[in-house]
Formats: C-alpha cells, sequence, structure tokens
C-alpha cells in the first residue's frame, strides 16, 4: 500500500516551504480532512512515481473536488493527520485570472517555474518527461483535444527558498504527474508530486529585508542560519504533494488553488516540522502567487518567454557582470535596513570566491526573479530602476 495513504502533501512545484525551528503549532485547532478528502488523495498519490502506469480515476476524487470548490468558513484550517511522522497542512486561494493564463504562466517550457513562485522557489528544472511525451507540453493547448483526461509523468529538480523561521533551503528531485480533465461545465488542473530521495544537506538562506519583496541570499554554506543552529545538518527525508487548479467556469476568470502537503524533515532523523510551519509556508506561496498573477502590470506571455530566452542566452561573462552590479545593488540595499549591510548580509557575500563560483542555473534564476520584479514595479535590490536585461516590449497585461 502507497505509504502516503492519509498523507496530502505540497502544491505543484513548492513542496519545501516549512520551518524546522519549533515555533508553536496551530495543530490542536486543525480540522482533519473528510474521509472522502483522504481517499481522493490517495488515489492521486498512487498516480506517481518513475514508471507508473497507473491510470487516472476521476470519480474516486469527486469528494476532494466537492471539497475543494466548496466554501470554508472564515478561520478553517484542516490536516490531513500525522501518519507515518509526518505534518500536514491545506490552504487554497482565489486567483482573478483564467486557468489557461495560469497555465501559461505557470506550466510554460519556456518560463522556468519558480517565475510565478519566487517566494517559495528560488530554482526548478524540468529534466525528464516519460513517454509517450518527448517534452513537457504546453498544457493549455491539450484541453479540447477529447474528453479523456491527459497525463503527463516526469521529473524535475527544485531549490526552495530560505525558510521563514531558520533560513535553510533545500534541492531535491521531484517525481512528478500531471493530469487535465474536465468536470461537468470546469476544467481542472491537478499536480502530484513526490520527493524521489533525501535533499541534499540544508543551507544557510538570508531573507533580505520583507520576505514580500523575495530579495534572498544564498550563502551555499551548510547549516541553518538562525542563531543557535548555524551547526545543524538538517535534511528533507520525505514529501508528497498535491496542487488542484480548477476554474469556477469555462472563462469564468476566477481560478482556485487548492494545495495539500505532506512533510518530513529536520535533523538526526527527527521530524521537526509542525502543521502550522507548513501552513505558513502554503500562504506564503499562496501571497506571491496571488500578487504576480492579478498584477495590472504582469507583462504578456510573449514578453516573459522572450525575456527568458534572452537571459538564458547570455555568455557566462555577461552573467556575472549581472551578478557584480546585482552584488553592489544588494550591498546598498542591506546598509538601509537596521543595523546596516553587515548584520544582513553574511561573511559569503563580501567573498569573490562566492560570486565566481555561482553557477548559471544560479545566476539565471536571479536575473529571471529580477526582470519579473522590474515588470511588476517591485524595485530590485538596490530601490532603483531595474539593472538587468531589459524586456523587449513594455509590460502588457494576459497572453
Amino acid at each position: 500500500m502507497n505509504k502516503f495513504v492519509h498523507p496530502l502533501v505540497a502544491i505543484v512545484f513548492i513542496s519545501a516551504c516549512f520551518a524546522l525551528f519549533p515555533v508553536g503549532s496551530r495543530a490542536a485547532d486543525d480540522k482533519l480532512l473528510p474521509p472522502e478528502v483522504l481517499s481522493g488523495t490517495e488515489h492521486l498519490l498512487s498516480l506517481v512515481g518513475s514508471a507508473n502506469g497507473a491510470k487516472f480515476q476521476p470519480e474516486r476524487i469527486a469528494g476532494l473536488m466537492d471539497f475543494v470548490t466548496r466554501k470554508k468558513k472564515d478561520g478553517e484550517i484542516f490536516s490531513a493527520g500525522s501518519a507515518n511522522g509526518f505534518s500536514s497542512s491545506y490552504n487554497e486561494v482565489d486567483v482573478r485570472t483564467r486557468l489557461v493564463d495560469v497555465l501559461k504562466y505557470s506550466f510554460n517550457p519556456a518560463i522556468p517555474w519558480f517565475a510565478t513562485s519566487p517566494a517559495s522557489l528560488r530554482s526548478t528544472a524540468w529534466k525528464q518527461t516519460e513517454k509517450p511525451w518527448p517534452q513537457l507540453p504546453r498544457l493549455w493547448e491539450l484541453f479540447g483535444a477529447g474528453d479523456s483526461p491527459v497525463m503527463i509523468r516526469g521529473v524535475e529538480t527544485v531549490e526552495n527558498t530560505p525558510d521563514l523561521s531558520t533560513g535553510g533551503y533545500y534541492r531535491y528531485d521531484l517525481h512528478r504527474t500531471l493530469i487535465l480533465f474536465t468536470n461537468g461545465a470546469r476544467r481542472i488542473v491537478i499536480s502530484i508530486s513526490k520527493q524521489a530521495d533525501v535533499s541534499d544537506v540544508g543551507r544557510k538562506g538570508y531573507i533580505i529585508g520583507n520576505d514580500d519583496d523575495w530579495t534572498y541570499f544564498y550563502s551555499g554554506e551548510p547549516g541553518l542560519s538562525v542563531t543557535g543552529l548555524g551547526w545543524v545538518k538538517s535534511y528533507m527525508y520525505d514529501s508528497a504533494g498535491l496542487s488542484v487548479y480548477t476554474e469556477a467556469g469555462p472563462d469564468a476568470g476566477l481560478v482556485r488553488i487548492a494545495n495539500f502537503k505532506w512533510l518530513r524533515a529536520g535533523w538526526s532523523n527527527i521530524n521537526m516540522v509542525q502543521n502550522d510551519h507548513i501552513y505558513q509556508g502554503l500562504v506564503r506561496f499562496a501571497r506571491a502567487f496571488k500578487e504576480i498573477l492579478e498584477s495590472p502590470r504582469l507583462p504578456a506571455v510573449k514578453t516573459m518567454e522572450e525575456d527568458c530566452l534572452k537571459i538564458a542566452g547570455l555568455s557566462d561573462t555577461a552573467m556575472r557582470d549581472q551578478m557584480e552590479s546585482y552584488r553592489r545593488l544588494l550591498a546598498e540595499h542591506g546598509e538601509k535596513l537596521n543595523g546596516g549591510a553587515r548584520k544582513h548580509l553574511p561573511e559569503a557575500f563580501w567573498s569573490e570566491s562566492y560570486w565566481e563560483g555561482l553557477n548559471r542555473e544560479e545566476m539565471q534564476s536571479l536575473l529571471v526573479l529580477e526582470i519579473l520584479k522590474g515588470h511588476l514595479g517591485k524595485s530590485p535590490a538596490g530601490g532603483r530602476g531595474s539593472v538587468f536585461v531589459p524586456s523587449s516590449q513594455p509590460p502588457q497585461q494576459g497572453g
């Protein structure tokens, strides 16, 4: 039997927004997800994994879909219980946009998935697509191709942003299954993930200023940046997750995103995660995702695609030149915070070897994030206009 029989975990590409440092929990106030929801997640989680030939049965998630689409009481918080040593939580957010636009921005092979999850993910890379698909398809083009559900399976590598409590960030592989189907008048996309193996050791990350600014520094040093835990060798031991994207109706202009997450992470093989830590991570993702997709300054899909292509085409030398500019602006930004840059930026920041050691993926992800922030009117690290690769056309809404 699948070991995630009762666990529900994680939203599409953010399975590590958690806190390892126990700072209190809402567990006593959590409501257990109804049995029909847990049964639905058991079926969905059975569909993910390498060379998995299991078939999707829409009727088995009817109770889950009813739960996702119904109105909840204010303040209700749900979890899946604590079976198998996992912590869990659930969150949902309504975004005023079309499902097709969610897919064009967030599941676009030409736009890195982390671009719409900047508070949760540092980088994402789709590494493998299982047959019959030669590569990750353009999902929005698959609706209307027939009445049968469409399934895409593959593997991706993700790295998350610094945790709110500990500053730790982690890199790991995920098996992911994507399902597209219709339920009455609703078009639905479900993303299911399972962690492939234990993550790399947690490393010290830093949130520079307000987390809503999405400005982070990744030191590369093992440990946690919270005081007293710098020595800790922490890991994400296991996770699995699913996200449900459902529209209110054909071209209704409203999409509900329901995120379930189970997680086991910590050190010395002890799970330090509490339900409330996961819940806060899910809220963190939802807040940024909603801000981006509802922004009147969100650039056209074509603009984002061209920007990402332009960044990917930069030489290593050009990228390192951009890193020098970013480093200077980040230091200036840090000086404006209480205590100045020396308090908010670790020693690694001042090391030439650190900046020289950044690889293309790390530089590219930062440039994509900064150009998106420029489009949205969020000041880059220095509080001035973006110094990064100029966009090919002015911001305009929609795809």
